[in-house]
């Protein structure tokens, strides 16, 4: 556990000196990207879904080519991993190739999206969203896919936007609910909106073991009706977590607007991740659709949330320079002590089995032990 409060620390201490200038901010992504991968390359037999990625990429090295374009699963991983399988032996690699993946698309996301880089990565990691790329390997691809689809909702370019939800879903089919959400991504975030959803969620809840029969039939097909992530639902902890989050954005959503109407569809990104987790509070496997609308909320809204609430409270208090860097720094502190309590209950329950963290070399150390 202690390796991950080390990162949270590093990400802090690191970044807040180093993120004055382009060239600190060039260098302290890359450094993040090298520690983030590193500790998710390194790792063995961390995070609930490993040990079937592992598995799964052993049935590929015996599977054939043609055998396998004829089975129902997404081709886009699956192909990956023959390809590998073909090379390497070592199930181990496909681990190192997904770790890659998921730290230069969070380097890059919070490169392009963050104008203080520390508090972009800092939200990755007290999110969840970290713990559940070391978990949830497929859908967080076809995350990550989709999260750089968004631009074409600013744009209005319906068909760039479903190629690439398109090719997501080649990573997991759950992707394709990202389709109808062009629209929905657009519709301007007020109260008689949230008085909409609030009824719709209603429903929802009324009549989620219909929802549910599509679900596990269409998108988790291996989880029966009777299985415990169908039937029980999640702990309401992150769910309210998630709604706090989402009302200091709904309070501070004209000044985001104002500064970026792209924010609209962040801002509606940060309800949906807190929509889905509460479905989840019902039945756990819906809060595995916020995978697609966390990654956008964590990295880019929430260090606008911050920063907006900072300088509004900058311009409510003029003239008091000591008043007002005493707010500021209270508003901060806030935040802090939230996202830190929510990222110590997600390692404290053990929110995707990433405790403990092991590494390759605990392995090799394990067997050499074993041979004397």
């Amino acid at each position: 556990m202690i390796i991950y409060f080390l990162l949270l620390a590093g990400t802090v201490a690191v970044g807040i000196p180093m993120c004055r200038n382009k060239a600190g901010k060039i260098t302290y992504c890359v450094l993040m990207g090298i520690a983030l991968f590193l500790v998710a390359a390194l790792r063995r037999s961390v995070g609930y879904d490993y040990n079937e990625y592992g598995s799964m990429y052993n049935n590929y090295i015996v599977t054939q080519i043609e055998d396998l374009m004829v089975e129902r699963t997404e081709k886009g991983y699956a192909i990956i991993n023959k390809i590998l399988s073909e090379y390497v032996i070592d199930y181990q690699i496909i681990f190192v190739i997904c770790a890659l993946f998921f730290a230069a698309a969070v380097v890059l996301c919070v490169y392009k999206y963050c104008k203080i880089p520390w508090i972009g990565f800092a939200c990755f990691l007290t999110f969840g969203v970290y713990f559940n790329s070391l978990c949830f390997l497929r859908q967080m691809i076809a995350g990550f896919i989709v999260m750089y689809a968004l631009r074409y909702i600013e744009k209005n370019q319906f068909w760039r936007y479903l190629m690439i939800v398109i090719l997501a879903s080649c990573f997991h089919l759950s992707a394709l609910i990202m389709i109808p959400f062009f629209f929905i991504l657009k519709i301007r975030m007020t109260p008689v909106t949230l008085g909409v959803y609030a009824g719709i969620t209603a429903l929802i809840m009324i009549f989620s073991w219909n929802l549910i029969e599509f679900v596990t039939g269409f998108v988790y097909d291996k989880y029966v009706i009777t299985n415990v992530h169908v039937t029980d639902g999640v702990v309401p902890t992150y769910m309210i977590f998630f709604g706090v989050f989402f009302a200091a954005a709904f309070a501070v959503r004209k000044r985001l607007a104002d500064s970026d109407k792209f924010n609209n569809v962040f801002l509606n990104c940060c309800f949906f991740t807190f929509f889905f987790e509460l479905l989840g509070v019902k039945h756990s496997i819906l809060s595995r659709l916020g995978v697609y609308f966390i990654i956008p909320a964590a990295i880019v809204l929430m260090p606008r949330v911050i920063t907006a609430l900072v300088e509004l409270f900058r311009e409510k208090i003029k003239g008091d320079v000591k008043k007002r860097t005493l707010v500021c720094a209270a508003v901060v502190t806030v935040f802090a002590a939230i996202n830190i309590t929510m990222y110590t209950l997600m390692l404290v329950g053990n929110y995707n089995g990433v405790v403990p963290y092991r590494t390759v070399y605990d392995d090799l150390r394990t067997e050499a032990a074993e041979q004397k």
